[in-house]
């Protein structure tokens, strides 16, 4: 199983509080690790085999196969 990882190596999982693009965002689910959170339950989410999915502040949400160079556990350095 591919585990999901920020740039510095740590594991993406539920909950976690991100940026995408300077956007904050939450992390709901991690279909690699079969991690979803109450709201996003994995028998609605099923179909997606990879990837996880963040949903930000505005509601608008965004799945994303693997950690990308706008993605971060820190603001400033989603902006790079």
């Amino acid at each position: 199983m591919k585990k999901q990882r920020y740039p510095d190596g740590s594991e993406v999982h539920v909950g976690d509080r991100v940026f995408h693009n300077g956007q904050p965002g939450v992390i709901v689910f991690v279909a690699d690790h079969d991690e979803y959170s109450p709201e996003y339950p994995q028998e609605e989410w099923r179909n997606i085999k990879s990837g996880f999915m963040i949903v930000f502040e505005n509601g608008a949400r965004l799945l994303l196969d693997s950690p990308e160079y706008h993605f971060s556990k820190d603001r400033e350095e989603s902006l790079h």
